[in-house]
């Protein structure tokens, strides 16, 4: 849960985060966003930053198309927020760069 605001005069509310798969049925009420970033790993491509080679992978949209384990994108999520270093994107909202752009200088 994260919190919107917790200085004075707000009250802390919490904002809650739904995922479903892309083929899960929703109604018209609902509102979730699909992850189709998160795909199969057919070409058996290694993680980013584990070199481990698993599937279910998320794809960076970035030039090199970065992958990474779900297990790495869970630590990564949760370091940024964390750190709070997710980017306010007024297209897409709260957003992540690559991780590759932490990793390679």
């Amino acid at each position: 849960r994260l919190w919107l605001c917790a200085s004075p005069p707000c009250l802390p509310r919490g904002s809650g985060f739904y995922f479903k798969c892309g083929a899960h049925p929703t109604s018209d009420s609902e509102t979730s966003v699909a992850l189709n970033l998160i795909t199969t790993n057919s070409q058996h491509i290694t993680c980013i930053t584990c070199t481990d080679i698993r599937s279910p992978v998320l794809v960076f949209q970035c030039l090199h198309r970065h992958v990474i384990c779900l297990d790495c994108f869970h630590l990564y999520c949760v370091t940024m927020l964390n750190d709070r270093k997710f980017i306010h994107d007024p297209v897409l909202g709260y957003s992540l760069p690559c991780v590759g752009k932490f990793l390679f200088f």
